[in-house]
């Protein structure tokens, strides 16, 4: 879609709320709207990267930063799985099980041992707004992105799956693409070196998801 420019429309966006404003204040919000002109490109940014793809694009916006700075901050730190076995040492003395974990899943998922689960979704809203949410869920959670992979039409997270009291530590892949019905998401996840993870996993999954659908 070709942009106007502001200045050759004579109309003004609002820097607080974006909206297509008149006069010297917002009819939205009341914000003044005396800003400045070479704020306007900023301010379009802001109101377009709902519909981006690009995840270098979307992650350079400072609305966007701010979300995730926001989301990062209510972290809930609980147990870790190898913390968990470091404790478990108190009842097994001489038996150094945190260590021994480290070694043992390794060794098992070399040998294919794995779990994991998938889910999909579509939400109704933008890509780039979708793509937002499960930046700030991962965030959220304690999950870091480890990688992302672009599309033509989306792009793909990968992330860490922390170990937790269940289960030790995997990664998380959630697919964001464009979809005629809002965006598409296809989340799943591989925890290597288990064959069971008491239903983490599935917990995991319908966090994110349950994350995305509340943002709306």
């Amino acid at each position: 879609m070709e942009r106007q420019d502001a200045s050759s429309t004579g109309a003004k966006f609002c820097s607080q709320c974006g909206r297509r404003a008149q006069g010297n204040f917002c009819s939205g919000c009341g914000h003044s709207l005396n800003a400045a002109a070479d704020d306007v490109s900023d301010v379009v940014l802001t109101i377009e990267w709902r519909d981006e793809i690009r995840y270098e694009v979307i992650a350079s916006v400072p609305e966007v930063q701010q979300r995730l700075s926001q989301a990062a901050k209510q972290v809930k730190k609980g147990l870790s799985g190898e913390q968990v076995l470091s404790l478990a040492e108190n009842l097994t003395p001489g038996v150094p099980m945190e260590k021994l974990a480290g070694i043992v899943q390794p060794l098992y998922a070399s040998w294919g041992v794995k779990t994991g689960k998938e889910r999909s979704d579509v939400v109704a809203a933008p890509v780039g707004e979708a793509i937002v949410r499960v930046l700030s869920s991962l965030a959220r959670r304690g999950q870091e992105v480890l990688s992302v992979e672009q599309h033509d039409d989306g792009c793909t997270v990968t992330a860490t799956l922390p170990s937790d009291v269940w289960a030790l530590g995997g990664k998380m892949t959630v697919t964001v693409r464009r979809d005629e019905r809002g965006a598409q998401i296809d989340a799943a996840t591989l925890i290597e070196g288990q064959w069971i993870d008491w239903g983490k996993s599935k917990r995991r999954l319908e966090l994110l998801l349950s994350d995305v659908r509340a943002a709306a």
